[in-house]
């Protein structure tokens, strides 16, 4: 919840200030209501094979939408990784949001180029979303407005921190991509049937409310196969609820950004309502993909990165995956 967000083992203001450093190394018109019809895809470069010499295409720079803010319409924009091959059939897609404390990062950022290298191989389209940030001056629209202050008022935060329209706004402008991607399925050979949201610290806790929390508000967009939650959190715990999808966490015991407590308390709530889930608890680590060891820590001779991939894989193209409690030393 908002309150907790605010409170120990730092504030929500600490959080919401934190450079890309902090996260891991990640290194007018209103947006149109989730009932209007999206736009087609603007023109965007020719995709051309990212130069890992792995099998995938990258376009960049694809509007999805305008968010209003206090100097005017500002255009968003997202990227979409997908194999460098002819689309057969749709492919299932990853949703990525970016961290960055609300007030910075980008779509480029977040180490999202190494999980487009995990996800592309396995057929799995990897989309990146820019979206509006505290320094942009956003005006998220009434119904995020409300999510925000619902969540203030459920949780005894304060109604003037000056974050919460930023934080509105990122929400808003997930649900606007989601709404995008569904409208342009046949465009951009995503199917939004096979969806997994995933998110790094403010990015996480932006993809977990979406997934969970707003569908009691009347938000709709395409329902998600599963969440991936690295160092983040859910803003109010009790919107998990029976029969939603499955999630997993990443968090490092001695973060003092995003207090691993956030992970104990959304798991618990899961263990409450049934919600099967993987939490990886790194003993010692900090916040972020290189203080966690996403990329070299393992579990049972895989990276963090690769048993999160493989978990998205079993959810969106069917497998067998790996649900528990895991330590990570």
């Amino acid at each position: 919840m908002i309150a907790r967000f605010r409170v120990a083992p730092v504030s929500f203001l600490a959080l919401a200030s934190a450079s890309l450093a902090a996260c891991g190394g990640e290194d007018a018109a209103p947006l149109p209501t989730t009932n209007a019809p999206s736009p087609s895809p603007s023109p965007s470069p020719t995709p051309s094979p990212t130069p890992t010499g792995a099998a995938i295409a990258l376009t960049s720079d694809i509007q999805y939408g305008e968010g209003a803010t206090v100097n005017g319409a500002k255009p968003l924009f997202l990227d979409l990784h997908a194999p460098d091959e002819a689309c057969s059939a749709n492919r299932p897609t990853v949703l990525f949001v970016h961290g960055g404390g609300f007030t910075s990062g980008n779509k480029a950022g977040s180490n999202v180029n190494a999980i487009a290298e995990a996800m592309i191989p396995r057929g799995i389209n990897v989309v990146s979303i820019q979206y509006r940030l505290d320094p942009d001056d956003p005006l998220p629209s009434q119904p995020f407005v409300d999510v925000v202050d619902d969540i203030v008022a459920a949780g005894g935060g304060d109604p003037n921190e000056p974050r919460l329209d930023a934080i509105a706004a990122a929400f808003e402008d997930t649900v606007a991509a989601l709404g995008f991607l569904d409208a342009n399925q046949d465009n951009l050979c995503v199917d939004t049937d096979r969806i997994a949201y995933w998110g790094s610290s403010a990015g996480a806790y932006t993809v977990l409310q979406v997934g969970y929390g707003l569908n009691q508000f009347g938000i709709q967009r395409p329902e998600p196969r599963v969440v991936v939650d690295y160092w983040g959190g859910l803003f109010r715990d009790s919107d998990l609820e029976v029969g939603e999808a499955p999630f997993l966490v990443i968090h490092g015991t001695n973060d003092a950004t995003v207090d691993y407590k956030e992970a104990v308390d959304l798991t618990n709530r899961a263990d409450v309502v049934a919600v099967s889930f993987a939490l990886y608890t790194v003993n010692g680590a900090g916040h972020g993909f290189g203080a966690t060891g996403t990329f070299t820590n393992t579990v049972e001779g895989q990276t963090l990165l690769e048993r999160t991939a493989d978990f998205v894989e079993a959810h969106l193209t069917g497998g067998t995956p790996i649900y528990g409690r895991f330590d990570v030393n």
